[in-house]
């Protein structure tokens, strides 16, 4: 599971949470260690993703640190301004690298398949026609507020993210065993 550094709001770990099956949402999780992960467009600086794990029910958990996006090594920042720049049509300021143009191409395209999903889960708050764009949807998605707070709703109270469902959605003792 991932959750954001500013949803802890401070805290220095996360707790389990509530609808942990093992421990209803009463234990600390454990510090697990920490991976490396690419950051920025160019993916050349590295910023280590911390992890825990709970001792009750043995999920674990990465705080995805603040400004990145999940499975994305573009800033939030800087993927919103190109959004908006490449959704109003006028250009963004510095203009995109290469490598930024490709993720804002793969993020659009995520995007535009998933717009029934994410209207779907935001319900009233982001009124839209049922055959809506993706310059329509992303005007009234910037409207509820920046991309940052939206991605924190989204993974505190949907378990999924803007451009992509997370991979682990549910507990270790609820999945079904695959035959090999």
């Amino acid at each position: 599971m991932q959750i954001f550094e500013s949803s802890l709001n401070g805290a220095d770990r996360p707790c389990a949470p509530k609808e942990c099956a093992q421990c209803g949402g009463c234990r600390t999780l454990w510090y697990n260690g920490e991976y490396p992960r690419n950051h920025g467009a160019d993916g050349n600086k590295k910023v280590s993703v911390r992890c825990f794990r709970c001792p009750q029910c043995g999920l674990t958990w990465s705080v995805i640190p603040e400004g990145m996006l999940p499975y994305r090594n573009l800033p939030v920042a800087r993927f919103e301004e190109l959004m908006d720049a490449e959704l109003a049509g006028e250009g963004a300021r510095p203009p995109p690298t290469v490598n930024e143009k490709s993720s804002v191409r793969r993020a659009c395209k995520n995007l535009s398949q998933r717009i029934s999903l994410l209207c779907g889960l935001l319900g009233q708050q982001m009124p839209l026609e049922a055959n809506a764009d993706l310059c329509c949807f992303w005007r009234a998605l910037r409207k509820l507020g920046p991309t940052g707070h939206i991605l924190v709703r989204l993974a505190r109270d949907f378990k999924t993210s803007l451009l992509a469902c997370y991979r682990s959605l549910q507990a270790h003792w609820a999945r079904e065993e695959v035959p090999v």
